[in-house]
């Protein structure tokens, strides 16, 4: 099982290190370049986006085909779960993770992607396709809020890496507060920040660095935190969490 989770913004111009990682991840098939499917869903210019993720895969050596799926029903074609069994490399767009958990969560399209993980696939994203990777999945907030109880944002993910958070553009926008907010009330996950350029690759319980960027990685679990105490929109303390800060090459055990 391999997953894949990029902070956004990677390079699609220069060395594309980071989408050169992902097809080294799959590797070949009886010598054939790796299969890629992209998943536009969670933005709202699937054309603009598929062609350059289309332009850029080619231009480092692979075809790759691009599906946006838009409807639950459409997460059930039988042209798109033969193109998610022939795929190495499953690869989610950014855009928004809320479309993306509400179209595939509970549908065959998951089945599917499923099976494809344990058979060795790649799954990655970036960005939203990032955040929906874990099952506990940040979706929004205001970021003027994030140190108040009930500020950001949270639904389900698509539960491929489930033991943890992940947040994108992390350090670039700021977001250790809105992480520190979501593992006061779920320490029991492990929170990953994801900065532009740069991502991890988790297998099992262990993840690699890639990227340009930083990753911080947060343990609460040994925290305490006044969060069940206060009412909505006061400001919650966090005493005790681990933070971790990670560059290209670190690998680190969960």
């Amino acid at each position: 099982m391999t997953v894949i989770a990029i902070g956004g913004a990677e390079d699609k111009t220069g060395d594309c290190t980071v989408l050169r990682r992902v097809l080294a991840e799959a590797g070949a098939v009886e010598g054939q370049a790796p299969r890629v499917l992209v998943i536009t869903t969670a933005t709202g210019y699937p054309e603009e986006v598929g062609e350059k993720y289309t332009a850029t895969f080619q231009r480092i050596g692979v075809t790759s085909r691009v599906r946006h799926v838009t409807t639950r029903a459409g997460a059930a074609d039988a042209a798109l779960l033969a193109d998610v069994a022939a795929a190495d490399v499953i690869f989610f767009t950014g855009g928004d993770q809320m479309k993306l958990a509400t179209v595939f969560n509970g549908t065959p399209f998951m089945d599917a992607l499923r099976q494809r993980e344990t058979d060795g696939a790649v799954i990655a994203g970036t960005s939203a396709g990032a955040a929906v990777m874990s099952s506990l999945m940040i979706y929004g907030g205001d970021p003027e809020k994030a140190m108040e109880k009930g500020e950001v944002l949270l639904t389900a993910g698509l539960g491929l890496a489930p033991n943890v958070v992940f947040d994108t553009h992390f350090l670039n926008r700021n977001r250790l507060a809105r992480l520190f907010n979501v593992l006061a009330t779920a320490p029991d996950k492990t929170g990953i920040g994801l900065d532009e350029d740069t991502g991890v690759i988790l297998r099992g319980k262990t993840l690699e660095v890639i990227g340009s960027g930083k990753v911080t990685v947060v343990d609460a679990k040994a925290a305490q935190s006044n969060i069940t105490t206060i009412e909505r929109g006061d400001v919650f303390t966090l005493t005790g969490a681990t933070v971790h800060t990670l560059k290209h090459g670190d690998k680190f055990r969960l």
